[in-house]
């Protein structure tokens, strides 16, 4: 056994899928890992932008705060709608295969 099937762990069968797929709980943190990822760096971006007001820049901490927390209260809920509408697979080509149409241009 190689140390990335190790890891890993083993090829599931077709007929296994229905036993493995995952749930709303599941599939949010899955499917937000990206959007998440970015979310993440804002509190530390908005402090870095506030270091030179000093003192006078934690007054603004807690609007922008409040911006980021509400973006991702938003990114959840669309994460989830995203879930409900494409339960057995909505990856993104998918979902914007559907939406779009396979010949959509930038």
């Amino acid at each position: 056994m190689s140390i990335l099937a190790w890891i890993l762990g083993r090829r599931l069968a077709n007929q296994e899928q229905s036993q493995r797929k995952i749930g709303v709980f599941e599939g949010v943190p899955a499917m937000g890992l990206d959007g998440l990822g970015s979310s993440a760096y804002g509190p530390e971006a908005a402090l870095t932008i506030l270091i030179p007001l000093g003192a006078a820049g934690l007054g603004y901490i807690g609007p922008i705060m409040g911006a980021i927390v509400g973006l991702l209260a938003v990114l959840y809920l669309s994460y989830r709608q995203t879930i409900a509408a494409y339960p057995g697979n909505g990856g993104a080509y998918i979902v914007s295969r559907e939406n779009l149409g396979r010949n959509a241009r930038r």
